[in-house]
């Protein structure tokens, strides 16, 4: 009586503004009981990975009854939803003008000097599924199947965004799962991954303006973020790098918590001028204004 997952997103980094779809079956109790029914205990967890064996991570509990085909879909995008937000306000371990923010003095998150993780915008996903019928009378549940361990972050698709099949033409012993390789486009580690912003990489500041910068840290975590410094005429008059270290608001190595899986930068003109003692030095603060810099992580 084994519970199978037929179907699941092709990819463990969802933005919650897809369709996360999952199609499970079990073919011997369909065929063989009555008052079927597939179950979802959903899991989300916003620090380490939920822990199927307790309730502390349990969000909703979810049931729907077997199709004309004899499997079990959910579409759990309307419930993922809800719980991931915006980032308002920067983590603790962070820094405002080089005073560390702690538990209930938290800054707004765009005014924070280096690196803060997230609070809202990024959590874990996991799925255990189970079935219940009625044998002689009495309500069993059993055939439990464990999803996998998904990445669920505060995010959208735009219409330009291309639907990735692992299955094309379908062939039933492989599925079809399907989904859209953003792992693939903001991944640290790959040579076309970027920071998780559409905008233009060319942006336009006055020297009081605040602004951030995020990125995944969920396969990789980078070394520094490098910043070089140029005058109006183009030559270079400085440079600087800010390491990803816990001092600076980041980490030294990959840990699996969901808070530091996405990562902001305060990298606009006035984030800088807060705690940088290179961009307020002589030489950069008097020639940087009509002249740039560039952002590297």
């Amino acid at each position: 009586m084994a519970t199978l997952i037929e179907q699941h997103p092709l990819y463990d980094t969802l933005p919650v503004g897809q369709d996360v779809i999952f199609t499970v079956s079990n073919t011997s109790v369909v065929s063989s009981f009555t008052n079927v029914k597939f179950i979802a205990e959903v899991h989300i967890s916003s620090g380490s990975p939920p822990n199927p064996s307790t309730s502390t991570d349990i969000v909703g509990t979810f049931k729907t009854t077997p199709n004309n085909a004899g499997v079990g879909m959910f579409d759990f995008r309307p419930i993922i939803e809800s719980f991931v937000n915006s980032d308002n306000l920067a983590r603790k371990t962070s820094a405002y003008k080089l005073v560390v923010n702690t538990e209930g003095t938290n800054v707004p998150i765009h005014l924070i000097d280096k690196f803060s993780g997230n609070s809202n915008a990024m959590r874990y996903l996991f799925i255990r599924f189970q079935i219940e019928y009625i044998d002689s009378g009495a309500l069993v549940t059993t055939g439990i199947k464990d999803s996998d361990l998904y990445n669920i972050f505060n995010g959208y698709l735009k219409y330009t965004d291309v639907l990735d099949l692992a299955n094309t033409p379908y062939t039933q012993s492989i599925g079809n799962n399907f989904g859209y390789p953003i792992p693939e486009q903001f991944t640290l580690d790959n040579s076309g991954g970027k920071f998780l912003s559409n905008a233009p990489t060319t942006q336009y500041a006055n020297i009081e303006d605040y602004g951030t910068i995020s990125f995944l840290t969920i396969l990789s975590i980078p070394a520094k973020i490098r910043l070089v410094y140029y005058d109006s005429s183009g030559s270079q008059i400085g440079t600087e790098d800010v390491s990803f270290a816990s001092v600076n608001g980041g980490y030294g190595a990959l840990i699996a918590q969901a808070d530091r899986n996405l990562f902001y930068f305060g990298c606009f003109p006035a984030n800088l001028r807060n705690w940088s003692a290179v961009f307020n030095s002589g030489p950069i603060i008097n020639f940087i204004q009509g002249g740039y810099y560039t952002v590297n992580l």
